[in-house]
């Protein structure tokens, strides 16, 4: 009985009334059989139509109530929610829209939005995020034509960071019927890791300059206490210590550029096996310190040279091998291979150690920022845990990938691969957080 006020079951009910009322009409002149076999017929019909009729009122009712429930979910979302038709006619726009551009959806619902709009300084914030090209700054996420569209982007006056999601509707037959478009205000959050990523940047560019001077100063002191048992050793281990706090200050100054996007690479045609062969020689000494065999591996193959900034590549190198042998075991070996990948046009160079291994819980977390593993840590407690972030984001802004293959007590190999076209290069440098 609950859907006899729907519209369909109303419908049905005039129909019915006619069908009765043009058969009522007929019956005075219609023989008595004709008579008998109309009524018949009509409650036949009848009985069809309001079997139809209530399974359109129930599936109207269910999708009313659906469409009820969409509606609420979307005016309580944390994030603005804009619907809007191919003409960029809004059709929805809901509580969070509201607060965020400052506008009523009562005002831009049926309201279609063009660029000239971001002239009026009432719509001009909303039309930037809904045109992300008007606005004075964006990060396109997202691959050019791959859907949802994923884009960054920074507006001015007020300085606002929005990330946007924008996907599209599609009816039964695939046609597009609009577009949503999720905007997250990120300006806050993005604020405050700012603002912690400019102290430690500012703290760690003034620390730099003393730490440098008294390096320096430590460095001559054991130069002229070298026959001088009583200070020499003590004068050796604060050299170290300096060392170990330039190197922390460093990185830290190199974190705070990346996230900043800013940590600039300079790019050139390298031949990779010299390149690696080079830096595998100047490490032979720290290897011998530690009773370490090390060797390089060259490929089978000949190599064409590859675009890199070499001073950054050297230091992820460096310190992949810097590790490998220091968290090594007593007699132990780091290789260092190089080959090209058979299916796709990168170069893979991997540094294969005999030593410690890491833990498998600390795999999935060792190239986060800060983070160290577990049994490394033990044995050299002074680290950083900024080494493999940095290596991380170096290598990702050439276009290639890192990773770690690991046992515990049996050795680890880490690996890191480099394009051979330069095409697969980014062509620009990105942020990556903050601290």
């Amino acid at each position: 009985m609950r859907y006899w006020k729907t519209p369909e079951m109303i419908s049905l009910i005039i129909v019915l009334a006619l069908i009765g009322a043009l058969f009522a009409a007929n019956a005075f002149f219609s023989p008595l059989v004709l008579i008998i076999v109309s009524v018949a017929v009509f409650l036949g019909a009848a009985a069809v139509l309001i079997r139809v009729f209530l399974h359109l009122a129930q599936l109207s009712a269910e999708r009313m109530l659906a469409m009820k429930e969409q509606d609420a979910l979307i005016q309580f979302l944390g994030d603005a929610v804009i619907v809007y038709d191919p003409d960029f006619k809004v059709v929805t726009f809901n509580k969070a829209a509201e607060n965020l551009f400052q506008v009523s959806a009562t005002e831009v619902i049926n309201t279609r939005f063009d660029p000239g709009m971001a002239k009026s300084p009432r719509y001009r914030i909303l039309v930037q995020t809904l045109f992300p090209s008007l606005a004075p700054s964006l990060n396109q996420l997202s691959d050019s034509g791959a859907w949802p569209q994923i884009v960054d982007i920074t507006l001015e006056s007020p300085h606002l960071d929005f990330h946007t999601t924008l996907n599209q509707l599609r009816d039964e037959n695939g046609e597009i019927t609009g577009f949503v478009k999720i905007v997250h205000d990120q300006s806050r959050e993005k604020g405050l890791l700012q603002a912690k990523s400019d102290f430690i940047g500012v703290a760690a560019h003034q620390l730099r300059t003393p730490l440098t001077a008294l390096h320096w100063a430590m460095e001559n002191i054991v130069k002229y206490s070298a026959n001088d048992k009583n200070i020499n050793p003590i004068a050796v281990e604060a050299l170290t210590v300096s060392e170990r706090a330039v190197k922390i200050t460093n990185d830290l100054l190199d974190v705070s550029k990346i996230e900043e996007g800013k940590f600039g690479y300079t790019l050139q045609s390298t031949n990779i096996l010299e390149f690696v062969s080079g830096i595998v020689k100047e490490m032979k000494t720290l290897a011998d310190q530690y009773g370490i065999a090390l060797e390089v591996f060259a490929p089978h193959e000949t190599i064409p040279p590859i675009m890199i900034d070499q001073n950054r590549v050297g230091s992820v190198i460096f310190n992949l091998i810097d590790n490998a042998i220091r968290y090594n075991i007593k007699h132990g070996k780091v290789s260092v291979a190089i080959e090209l990948d058979a299916l796709k046009p990168f170069v893979r160079i991997s540094i294969i150690d005999t030593g410690v291994g890491i833990p498998p819980d600390d795999l999935k977390r060792l190239f986060q920022k800060l983070y160290r593993g577990s049994n490394v840590a033990q044995m050299e407690p002074n680290g950083s845990g900024l080494g493999l972030y940095i290596a991380k984001n170096i290598v990702r802004r050439h276009g290639g990938e890192i990773g770690v293959n690991s046992e515990l007590n049996r050795g680890s190999t880490f690996w890191f691969t480099l394009p051979t076209d330069e095409k697969l290069i980014p062509k620009r440098e990105v942020a990556e957080g903050a601290f």
